[in-house]
């Protein structure tokens, strides 16, 4: 049977053989009480319930274990914007590019300590392999709809590249704007999904509007 540490208010559950997703889980728990500055190799493993030296073996560095656990993050915002457009049955590019936005937020507000470290590039390994290529993959499907869109007809002659980074700023902003608390008190809708509907809809309509077929 597999042997379960005794669990403090400092643990995470830890079945032997699963150690790394382990300490992934304690990142997450340092990140949400302490930020990501205040994340240490130590705290990790007593978290944990691990001798002090598991992280340093598994992920070389306090950067290292960021790093992995910013892919987790990139891993699951690729989850939750598939599953969006999945559910939003999207007949085009733009409706598409609709779902992305509203997969984005959704990701960042459940995952927030994810959200956290995922951008922080001064305190991760930038060159982890697993993190390059779990990020490239997560901009790869905005990049792969923004395509679409212009295969559409919905460009109308802009950049693919400004219209992508424009989408991608939008969704960020807001996800960043609701986890930092300021937003809810300067508006009146409280829910983030609406929100995000909302806001996707918006630059659709004002960015990637139905070709002119009268002309």
């Amino acid at each position: 049977m597999a042997r379960l540490t005794v669990m403090s208010r400092w643990t995470v559950a830890y079945h032997h053989g699963d150690l790394p997703a382990a300490l992934l889980a304690a990142v997450r728990s340092a990140v949400a009480e302490c930020g990501v500055s205040g994340v240490s190799l130590r705290d990790v493993a007593r978290r944990a319930g691990v001798s002090h030296s598991a992280p340093a073996h598994h992920f070389r560095s306090k950067a290292g274990l960021l790093a992995a656990f910013a892919a987790a993050g990139y891993q699951l915002l690729a989850g939750s914007v598939i599953a969006e457009v999945a559910a939003a049955d999207a007949s085009d590019g733009a409706a598409q590019v609709a779902a992305v936005g509203r997969g984005y937020v959704r990701f960042a507000v459940s995952h927030p300590e994810h959200f956290e470290v995922m951008f922080r590039l001064d305190a991760l390994d930038q060159e982890n392999e697993d993190f390059i290529r779990a990020s490239d993959a997560a901009y790869s499907l905005l990049t792969a709809t923004i395509e679409r869109c212009r295969l559409d007809g919905r460009l109308h002659g802009r950049s693919p590249e400004v219209v992508a980074v424009s989408a991608w700023s939008i969704v960020h902003g807001l996800s960043a704007l609701w986890i930092s608390g300021r937003l809810s008190e300067r508006i009146t809708e409280q829910d983030p999904q609406r929100l995000a509907a909302a806001v996707s809809a918006l630059f659709v309509e004002a960015v990637l509007p139905p070709p002119d077929i009268t002309g």
